[in-house]
């Protein structure tokens, strides 16, 4: 029975819940919240960098390389009365993978 649990909770994902995140960059320039996951897609708002955005899920998109990394996660966030997606590379979350749940 224990195997079996322990082999439950290794093959399944678990996510932090949703919450604040802090955006930062190397330059200190402001980080684009867009309407779809890719660096063409309409800005919906700039978010200076050290402010935070709530982050509700996330969906693969466009590969980036940022503050963090390289990566094709891209978070579902809010900022300024605005949702969006914005680039994983720019989003301290402690972690390479998802830390919230596919949207």
């Amino acid at each position: 029975m224990v195997a079996a649990v322990i082999s439950l909770v290794s093959a399944t994902t678990i996510y932090a819940a949703a919450g604040w995140y802090q955006v930062n960059t190397n330059s200190g320039n402001p980080v684009n919240l867009r309407a779809a996951a890719t660096t063409s897609g309409n800005i919906v708002t700039a978010v200076p960098s050290g402010q935070n955005v709530y982050v509700r899920c996330y969906v693969r998109g466009e590969t980036v390389t940022g503050k963090y990394g390289t990566s094709n996660i891209w978070n579902r966030a809010f900022y300024n009365d605005k949702w969006g997606f914005i680039s994983d590379t720019y989003v301290k979350t402690g972690s390479d993978g998802p830390v919230v749940p596919l949207c």
